[in-house]
């Protein structure tokens, strides 16, 4: 257990899925790092014109996001939401949602979810991007 992680010293790790070659952006896994057991909190970077995962859904986590730097959208139930720099989300278990970079710099999110034995992710096609960003 560290009490203390410079997350500036913390290399950024490539997100890939298992039997996948896609790189789903980059994270820093600071749970990790800090022994934690109860929730996981990350650093995530989602790339220019990417994402940092699919359309999915935790049964019984609750997951929290706050916006470091840049901009992106998060789709949550079906419905896209410009999120910037400074923004909190709050998102309850059972609810489907993806992040989608739609423009040509990095965003910077802490990512912090609940673990909750007996959760399980649940994914679903994406929804289409909102029609300005195609």
């Amino acid at each position: 257990m560290k009490y203390i992680i410079k997350s500036a010293e913390m290399p950024w790790q490539p997100k890939f899925f298992p039997h996948e070659e896609s790189q789903y952006g980059e994270f820093k896994p600071l749970w990790q790092a800090h022994g934690m057991n109860q929730i996981e909190v990350r650093i995530t970077r989602i790339p220019p014109k990417g994402t940092n995962t699919k359309y999915h859904m935790h049964t019984k986590e609750e997951e929290w996001f706050f916006v470091l730097s840049g901009s992106c959208h998060i789709n949550i139930e079906g419905e896209w939401y410009l999120i910037e720099s400074g923004d909190s989300i709050y998102k309850p278990p059972g609810d489907y949602h993806i992040f989608r970079n739609f423009g040509d710099q990095h965003c910077d999110i802490i990512m912090l979810g609940t673990n909750v034995e007996g959760s399980q992710v649940n994914r679903h096609n994406e929804p289409k991007p909102p029609p300005d960003m195609v």
